[in-house]
């Protein structure tokens, strides 16, 4: 993830213009070469840029940058537009409800897959802790957050995945919810969100859960989409 408003502007002038070296850089933007290596250190380390060698005749070799396979899939994905069209089409033209709801079902499965080998392990806030760093990685913002009002620590989202289709319609937060209690293994509960003016949208574990040795949650009880599909 790029830090500074001033890492964006480097990455898109190297993604327009690269392979760039640091001097030439340097020109186009007006900045001194310790700026420019202070970003594009930033850049290389979250894999958005990568270093190379070019030979120009005699004498050493000099180092260009150009940006990375995952910078052009991060800087070229936006498709906030297609999914609010797709999801308007299915939930309008779709006449059977059982055939939605199926279709809501075969959603979160897809989504859930996404991240569900990558979190391993029995103990709970460890869970935790790998899905918020993949959410992370993603572009999401998430924590582990804690509450002295609740018993087990639970996921923290400050960002939104599915902001537009969310406000339009509050059945995407269900979706949401289903595809984490499918990673995670057990019952969440929404018990804050974004949508209704708090700060986040905090994915807790039901009332029902109990702490086992080593802090792996009990009694989820049943994954019920009666609540949410009921919306669709």
């Amino acid at each position: 993830m790029m830090s500074e408003s001033s890492d964006r502007s480097l990455l898109d002038l190297i993604r327009r213009r690269g392979p760039l070296t640091v001097n030439e850089m340097v020109e186009e933007m007006g900045v001194t070469g310790t700026a420019v290596r202070n970003r594009l250190a930033r850049l290389v380390g979250n894999g958005l840029v990568e270093r190379r060698s070019r030979q120009d005749g005699r004498g050493r070799p000099k180092h260009t940058y150009e940006a990375s396979v995952e910078a052009h899939k991060r800087l070229g994905q936006n498709y906030a537009d297609l999914a609010v069209a797709l999801w308007e089409e299915m939930m309008g033209t779709m006449a059977d409800r059982k055939l939605r709801r199926h279709l809501f079902l075969r959603v979160t499965e897809r989504l859930a897959d996404v991240y569900r080998a990558q979190v391993k392990g029995d103990e709970w806030e460890g869970r935790l802790v790998q899905l918020s760093g993949l959410l992370q990685g993603r572009g999401v913002e998430a924590e582990v957050a804690r509450d002295d009002a609740v018993v087990l620590p639970f996921l923290r989202q400050h960002s939104c995945p599915y902001y537009e289709l969310a406000e339009m319609d509050r059945a995407i937060c269900g979706l949401e919810r289903k595809m984490l209690e499918k990673i995670l293994g057990a019952g969440l509960k929404l018990s804050q969100c974004r949508l209704d003016g708090d700060r986040s949208c905090d994915f807790q574990a039901k009332p029902a859960v109990s702490l086992a040795v080593g802090g792996s949650p009990q009694g989820f009880g049943s994954l019920s989409y009666e609540d949410d599909l009921n919306r669709v």
